[in-house]
Order: C-alpha cells, then sequence, then structure tokens
C-alpha cells in the first residue's frame, strides 16, 4: 500500500479530530419542523424554546459548559478523571480510554439541566457516548458516572462499583451507548441506522435535536395546509382533548418511563405499554416495593402504580405545561399552590389546617410535603419528588428510601423521636388509608425469595390491582416457576398484555410440553412485547429449542425482527446470532456475531463463538 502524501494525511487526521454532530435528517413526510408553529402558536413556542423538552440535548458552548472545562484544566471524579482543552472549533476531553489509556475525545454535546448535567463525545467512527465526569449542578460537584451505576444485589448502597475499561458498563461501552440507549427519547424524530461491522460514521438520524411540537402533536404538514387553505372539516392535527386520560397520558410515558423499546413506531395516542417494556417493582437497585425511586426512573412507573393516576383523573398534564413555565419543573402553578389538588379533594381544600393539622401557610400544610416528598436518589446525588403519591403512613419499615415524610421533616428539624411522631400520626389521622395491600406483597417476597406464594399469585391474579403491580408480582413467582407453573402458564393468557408478556418470560424456567405450546402460541400473540418475550425465554439456555425444533424457526422471524428494528442493540445481534447457529445458518450467524461485535468489542464470548463458526467447512456459502 502506496503512503498517503503529507498533505493527505494531514487532511485526513483533522477529519478524525473534528466533531461530528448526528446526522440530521430532512424533514420527514408530513413534518415541517417547529419554525413553522412559530407563526400561529408564539407564546407556547416561546415558552417551549426555553424549556427542558427543547434543550434536552444541546451542542456544547461556552453558555452550557462549566467554566472550569471552557478554559480548559483537570477535574477529579474518581475512579477517573477529565483534562479538558480547547482546539479550533472543538472541545477536548482527555479521559481513560477503552484500554485505560489516556485518549482525546471531542466533547460535542449537553444533556440535562436541573439535577445533573452530562457530555457526550462523538468519537472518531461516529459513535456518541456519555462521557464518565458528571456535574452535579446544584452543589457543582463533579462526580464519576459509576456512582449512577447499582452493584449486584446485596452490594451495598453506598458502595459504587467498579467498573474497569473494557466491562460493558465502562464508559466507551454498549451500556453507556448514547446512540443505543438515550437518543430516542433526548431527540426527534430518531432512527438508528445500521453500520456494517468496522463502519464509520453517525449511529442515528434525527429531525432535531431535542423534544420539539411534532414529537407531541404529530406531524404537522396537513394541519398547516389545513389552516392555510381555511378548509373545512375536522383540523387533522392530534387533539389531545379528543383522547382518553390514560391515551394521553401515554404521550409523556414514551420518555418519562424507565423502559426497553420492544417495538419502534410509537405515535402519541397509542398504547405505549405495546411499544416499551418498564422498570417493574422487583429491581431492589431501582425501586422499592412501593414503586418509589432508588434510582432515576423518570416517574412515570411511580405514576401508575397511584391511586391518584389508576383511580381518579390525574395526568402529568394536570400539573406540568409540556411547553414550559416560569415555575420549577415546568409546573403549571408555583409548588406551594395547594389547588392543583384541591381542585379534586375540595372538602380538604376547605380547612387544610383540620386535615393537615400544621399551618396551612407553612411549609407543613402543603399537599406535595406529606404526599410527595422528596426522595434521595442515586446515591446522593439529587432528588425526586414521590410521584406514586402516597400517604405517610409508619408501614415502611427496612426500606432504606422509606423515609416517612413526618421524620423527613421533623426528625432533622426539631430532633423528635420517630415513635413520637408514631403516636401523633395515629391520634391525627386515625381512619387514614394504609399503603397499597400490595407493596408488602412485593416487599416480603423480595426480601424472602423463599417465603409464602399465594399472597404473590393473589396478587398476580387481581384485575384491580394496577398492571405494574401484577406484571412484578409474576416476576418473582417466575424465580419459583415450577411451584408456580399453573399459575404463570394461566397467566400466559391473561387480558393485559404487560402482565402477559411477563408471564411468558417466566415459562423460560419450565420444561415440558405444556410451556413449549404455550411460548409456540406466544409468538403469533398479537402484542408485539408478547411475542418478543416469547422468543426470548424460549431461546434461553438453548436446551429447549435444540429439542424443538418447530419451536426454534418459529422464533427466528421475530428476533430478525427485532435486530432490524434496533440495530444498535448488541444483546439483540447476539440472541439472532444462537438462534441462527442452532437453525444451521452459520454465514447468518457470523454475521449477526460481526454487527454484535460492531457494537460491543469486549464480548470476549461471543468472539470465541466467532472464530468457531469461521472456521467450519460451511461458513461460506
Amino acid at each position: 500500500m502506496r503512503a498517503l502524501p503529507l498533505l493527505a494525511l494531514l487532511l485526513v487526521l483533522a477529519i478524525l479530530a473534528t466533531p461530528r454532530a448526528p446526522l440530521r435528517a430532512g424533514p420527514a413526510a408530513g413534518y415541517v419542523g417547529a419554525e413553522a408553529c412559530l407563526r400561529c402558536h408564539g407564546a407556547e413556542h416561546a415558552r417551549w424554546s426555553l424549556s427542558s423538552h427543547a434543550r434536552t440535548f444541546e451542542p456544547v458552548t461556552e453558555a452550557n459548559v462549566p467554566p472550569e472545562a471552557w478554559r480548559g484544566g483537570r477535574v477529579e471524579h474518581p475512579p477517573l478523571w477529565t483534562e479538558f482543552r480547547r482546539t479550533e472549533g472543538a472541545l477536548i476531553a482527555r479521559t481513560p480510554g477503552p484500554d485505560g489509556a489516556p485518549t482525546d475525545y471531542p466533547m460535542t454535546h449537553v444533556v440535562g439541566r436541573m439535577r445533573v448535567r452530562m457530555y457526550v463525545a462523538t468519537l472518531p467512527d461516529g459513535r456518541q457516548q456519555v462521557l464518565p465526569g458528571m456535574l452535579e449542578v446544584p452543589t457543582g460537584t463533579w462526580f464519576d458516572y459509576t456512582h449512577l451505576i447499582f452493584g449486584a444485589g446485596g452490594t451495598d448502597w453506598d458502595t459504587p462499583p467498579v467498573v474497569r475499561p473494557g466491562d460493558p458498563s465502562f464508559w466507551t461501552g454498549p451500556v453507556r451507548s448514547w446512540d443505543a440507549n438515550c437518543a430516542s427519547c433526548h431527540t426527534s424524530g430518531y432512527r438508528p441506522t445500521p453500520r456494517p461491522p468496522g463502519g464509520e460514521g453517525p449511529r442515528y438520524h434525527a429531525r432535531a435535536l431535542g423534544v420539539d411540537c411534532e414529537s407531541c402533536h404529530g406531524p404537522g404538514a396537513a394541519h398547516l395546509a389545513f389552516r392555510e387553505t381555511a378548509a373545512s372539516g375536522r383540523d387533522p392535527i392530534l387533539d389531545f382533548g379528543a383522547l382518553s386520560r390514560e391515551r394521553a397520558l401515554m404521550a409523556c410515558l414514551r420518555c418519562h418511563m424507565e423502559a426497553e423499546d420492544v417495538e419502534p413506531g410509537f405515535e402519541v395516542g397509542a398504547d405505549v405499554l405495546e411499544f416499551r417494556t418498564p422498570t417493574l417493582l422487583t429491581d431492589p437497585e431501582r425501586v422499592d416495593p412501593y414503586a418509589r425511586p432508588v434510582e432515576l426512573i423518570y416517574d412515570g412507573v411511580p405514576f401508575l402504580a397511584s391511586r391518584c393516576a389508576t383511580e381518579g383523573a390525574l395526568t402529568c398534564l394536570t400539573c406540568h405545561d409540556p411547553h414550559g413555565s416560569e415555575h420549577p419543573s415546568q409546573l403549571r402553578r408555583p409548588p406551594t399552590d395547594d389547588t392543583t389538588c384541591t381542585t379534586c379533594h375540595t372538602e380538604i381544600g376547605q380547612d387544610p389546617r383540620a386535615h393537615t393539622h400544621h399551618d396551612p401557610a407553612g411549609a407543613g400544610g402543603r399537599c406535595v410535603a406529606c404526599h410527595m416528598p422528596w426522595l434521595t436518589i442515586e446515591r446522593g446525588h439529587g432528588v425526586v419528588a414521590d410521584h406514586s403519591i402516597s400517604t405517610p403512613a409508619f408501614d415502611l419499615a427496612g426500606d432504606r428510601l422509606a423515609a416517612n415524610a413526618c421524620v423527613q421533616c421533623h426528625a432533622d428539624q426539631d430532633g423528635r423521636k420517630e415513635a413520637d411522631l408514631r403516636a401523633a400520626f395515629a391520634a391525627w389521622w386515625p381512619e387514614a388509608r394504609p399503603r397499597p395491600a400490595w407493596g408488602p406483597v412485593l416487599g416480603a417476597a423480595r426480601q424472602d425469595p423463599a417465603g409464602p406464594l399465594e399472597p404473590l399469585k393473589a396478587l398476580a391474579r387481581d384485575a384491580g390491582a394496577p398492571a405494574v403491580a401484577r406484571a412484578s408480582a409474576v416476576d418473582l413467582l417466575a424465580r419459583r416457576a415450577k411451584e408456580a407453573a399453573f399459575e404463570l402458564l394461566a397467566l400466559a393468557r391473561d387480558p393485559d398484555s404487560l402482565v402477559r408478556r411477563r408471564a411468558v418470560a417466566a415459562l423460560s424456567g419450565l420444561v415440558g410440553e405444556a410451556a413449549d405450546r404455550a411460548l409456540l402460541g406466544a409468538l403469533d400473540d398479537p402484542s408485539a412485547p408478547v411475542r418478543s418475550a416469547a422468543a426470548r425465554a424460549a431461546l434461553e439456555g438453548w436446551s429447549r429449542v435444540q429439542a424443538n425444533r418447530p419451536l426454534l424457526l418459529a422464533l427466528l422471524p421475530r428476533l430478525e425482527q427485532e435486530a432490524h428494528d434496533q440495530p444498535l442493540d448488541d444483546l439483540r445481534w447476539f440472541r439472532l446470532a444462537a438462534a441462527r447457529t442452532l437453525a444451521g445458518d452459520i454465514p447468518g450467524a457470523i454475521a449477526a456475531y460481526e454487527t454484535q461485535l460492531g457494537l460491543d468489542p469486549f464480548a470476549e464470548a461471543s468472539r470465541r463463538a466467532l472464530e468457531t463458526l469461521r472456521a467450519r467447512p460451511d461458513a461460506r456459502r
């Protein structure tokens, strides 16, 4: 190979060093962009342009980068560190790379505004990764992203895990992939772009950075034409007022809910749970049994467990203005204004002191002080309001985050003993409703896996309980699938698809014709997440499909579709590679493993499997 001329070599190096934003796609059919809304919706557009929605993902500027980074210098965020310097047209972050050696990366984007600010690097091959150094906004403190990652069950909540170069959770690994795990909610019109192994370039296209008007209201071209021509009939733009309360809520939960994207193509007005599978109440590193967060889970799951949402008329839009507002968290009213609550709870609003036993003008008289207390999350790097909107009853013993609202205020401010607070609570609210009965059931099962199964079985069957609680009970039953076989097989036909998919997933722990038939039937389920759960459960461990080739051939199309829909998810390519290997499609398996390793170069087991397959005589057709 001939050497490159010096000028050409310098040009190549300059191109590799240039920060690259995600490739903006041209407007998709029917979309007109946020600026087209400005002419008629100026007030909303002005508020939106300053809101967290519009500014949730921004290019690096002097205004959104702390001085210590913009001016250049070193910041410590143990176990790692970052050195900053500015070059012509780029801000460089030098930090340990995938082999542990200090490496320069262009820091191109900023994420987050109120609590934690994260920084995104665009790597020379086009990948975008979240850098390890993060800024705690209220205190101006730098810390390492590993403080937001929780270790295996039973580890110390206060001790961050050890994450080494080459681990999937190291900042250059697939867990920290902005392209695959974050961009779909932080951009508008997100479309993942499959890359050939070793290929370069952006991993996704986006219509715009941040959340624009059409992300929630749908494509605006037909609406614009309707208004410009003064046509008669119904305006084609989405009418939120015509949506049911549940479907209006789903518009926010598309992003404000920790979940896995299972099916692409969600549009406002659809059931988001048919496109995403949420974090459930079984993960002690993310949520407590009452749906109160330990880690940032974006409020959706706690809200779906709230009686205000499941039995009342509350939606996100009741309290928050998605276009932005002058109040914190885009609230419609100041946090001290209780009328948001007393609009429904009118009797309490007429005499708040009789209900609260606190000065209505003081902090203890606020509805949110008792029913939405601040919860510390992510090892102390922030607080969030409790969106399960529960009561401050003293029934959460033994749960780390279950600090009672009364204790939170009084133990800190005047040192009262918990026994005195319990007595006052019992005297003031003798008829206080306990927290939902499903909380203690899930809590007991989380703490004692060998405990009684009947309460879990009853909760899983209880159609009156929130779907997230029922599905969580199914997940806990799955740990003892053989003992709960009858219930799991029955729940695999449950009317609720969230419950149904978790029951189907639990069938991975059952052996026999009944489980095989149920999995085969679930591969034809009308719900895409159920079909995905069935394919994954049937493949788990490989032995089932090795003995049941019809089942293997039935699940392959679903795994193919999953990889096509989410081409940046390395685990989907791993599953597909395994299934193709078992089906005898060796060239196809090789291609899938190569794609997986392009996304996670440190997947050594896959690399060994790939080498074995390449050595086979049928590796090439």
